[in-house]
């Protein structure tokens, strides 16, 4: 007899009605961002007040059945992050509700309470196997609404974030709270799949994570499109288009579900809110934004086209004419460093969109303002969904504009607080999101952009005033132990190296630092040849060299 399988849809009232869940040890830590939690409550919430009488599909549970006695529980291979973030939202509402029901009902979700006649011992619905701090963690939200801290847990610390990311999301939500929590329970729809065999659980696992099911989206939206030229009875074209929709596919790889996603956004200069095949069938082909078949691929390979000579600089296309070589390279390093330190592309839909209006004409001045005002919402911590907007704003205005001077010439759209931006970047930046990003387009503005320089093959933050001097060395000579912690991560402070650190190098007095830690990493990033010419580097010089970066960083 094979071995049972269980697969079903459940709405997340009744997943933590009837599942009680492991977390096994194997798993990693709790880790979801601020940004990702607040990505989430930010859907979920759209969705309550949009659509509140339809289901919002959160995603997949890959479970093995653990035991058969008091609870039905189950370790959790895939989906903990997504389960313990909705027991973290839970509990949050449960402070929030007045209705004493709803409480009961958010408690019970959440809590079993020990029931000794029944021999029904006491039972959080999520319980974590070895990582106790993590435990101990949940319990305290959900039975007293506190929390724990420990600076050395790296769950503990994201546990944290993400409850003060939830209590601020629904800090002036009261009044509508009671039919969001409705909604929780009844619309929220998971598809679980559990097994008794960990074998079997493994496989599923793999295959959801690896493989990916049968059809992706990008699958189902080459068969409508190829499927609508197939109609028109021309077998010969629908190949040809099939084979252009395949080359762009097999090109771009792992990023065309997101090279789809830059069309999404172009057509719609909105948040996606649904899937990307949902997207496109209920507001790109339904509204006749775009034609299914060829108008379709003719679209995404006139973009891939752009794609590829903008963002991937591919030689076999004909190359950028931005005036001159200079001018050329200068847009190129700052793409290279925009790919490699930002964090997300949602900068590159509105780059290409005024490409494909304007084509090279002040492609560059372009580039500028359009990284100078994402970079500076994310360094000012704007949430993802701020971020998106502002670059759809400027997609709009793209749409709407008569020239590329109109788009330029729009202050509202590159908006950026400029006293907000240089406080942010006074203070400490080490160990900051930003911090290597500033760093790298502050090597840019100084270096020669007459020639390209391509991504360097690896990059790290230093500190020049170590962050731990020895008590013997001239450092303590020049900083007293209070200049040590106030200057020690400042931005003029810190460089990069085009190689790993070295702890045994970073504590050296500064002469022997320069020379044998700094000086091999010139050639690629310029402002250490400032340090190098220093034979002391003393708090007058991080100083210096802080207002001068922040000067040139804004600088616009």
């Amino acid at each position: 007899m094979g071995r049972k399988i269980e697969s079903d849809r459940i709405i997340l009232g009744k997943l933590f009605e009837d599942f009680w869940f492991l977390i096994p040890e194997y798993q990693r830590p709790y880790v979801w961002t601020p940004d990702k939690v607040n990505d989430l409550l930010e859907d979920l919430w759209f969705a309550y007040e949009n659509s509140p009488e339809d289901e919002y599909f959160v995603g997949s549970l890959v479970l093995k059945k653990v035991t058969q006695s008091t609870f039905d529980e189950y370790e959790v291979l895939d989906g903990q992050q997504r389960l313990t973030t909705f027991a973290f939202i839970l509990s949050i509402l449960k402070n929030k509700t007045n209705e004493s029901t709803t409480k009961k009902a958010i408690e019970e979700s959440l809590f079993q309470k020990a029931i000794p006649v029944k021999r029904i011992p006491e039972r959080p619905r999520i319980v974590y196997k070895i990582r106790g701090n993590s435990d101990k963690f949940l319990r305290e939200i959900i039975l007293k609404g506190s929390v724990i801290k420990d600076d050395k847990d790296i769950s503990i610390q994201n546990m944290n974030n993400a409850i003060k990311t939830i209590e601020e999301f629904f800090k002036n939500k009261n009044d509508t709270i009671e039919g969001f929590i409705d909604f929780l329970f009844n619309n929220v729809v998971f598809i679980y799949v559990a097994t008794e065999d960990r074998e079997d659980a493994f496989r599923l696992f793999t295959i959801l994570n690896n493989r990916g099911i049968p059809l992706t989206n990008a699958d189902i939206l080459k068969a409508i499109s190829i499927g609508e030229i197939e109609k028109s009875g021309n077998k010969k074209l629908a190949e040809e288009y099939a084979k252009k929709w395949e080359y762009i596919q097999n090109e771009l790889g792992e990023d065309f579900d997101r090279f789809l996603g830059f069309i999404r956004t172009i057509l719609l200069k909105e948040k996606a809110r649904k899937s990307l095949l949902e997207e496109f069938e209920e507001k790109i082909f339904k509204t006749g934004k775009l034609a299914k078949g060829k108008e379709t691929i003719d679209l995404l390979n006139k973009y891939y086209e752009i794609h590829t000579k903008i963002i991937d600089f591919s030689p076999s296309e004909k190359p950028l004419s931005i005036h001159s070589d200079e001018k050329n390279n200068e847009y190129k390093n700052l793409i290279t460093i925009m790919k490699t330190a930002l964090p997300s592309t949602d900068w590159i839909p509105p780059l290409l969109h005024f490409y494909n209006k304007f084509g090279d004409e002040y492609l560059l001045e372009f580039l500028k303002k359009l990284e100078f005002k994402f970079s500076s919402d994310w360094i000012l911590y704007y949430t993802p969904t701020q971020r998106i907007e502002n670059m759809n704003r400027i997609l709009k205005k793209i749409d709407n504009a008569n020239s590329s001077e109109d788009v330029l010439n729009d202050a509202n759209i590159f908006e950026v607080s400029i006293d907000d931006f240089r406080s942010s970047l006074s203070g400490d930046i080490y160990g900051k999101r930003f911090a290597k990003y500033v760093l790298l387009k502050y090597e840019y503005l100084i270096q020669d952009n007459s020639r390209y320089e391509g991504p360097p093959n690896f990059i790290s933050v230093e500190h020049v005033l170590p962050q731990n001097p020895p008590k013997n060395s001239k450092w303590r000579e020049w900083f007293t132990d209070e200049e040590i912690e106030q200057y020690k991560h400042k931005m003029g402070n810190l460089v990069l190296l085009n190689r790993r650190k070295n702890s045994s190098l970073s504590n050296l007095d500064f002469d022997k630092k320069k020379e044998r830690y700094f000086k091999g990493s010139i050639s690629t990033f310029p402002s250490i040849n400032h340090i190098m010419q220093k034979t002391e580097w003393r708090k007058e010089d991080i100083e210096d060299r802080t207002n001068n970066m922040i000067k040139r960083l804004t600088f616009v």
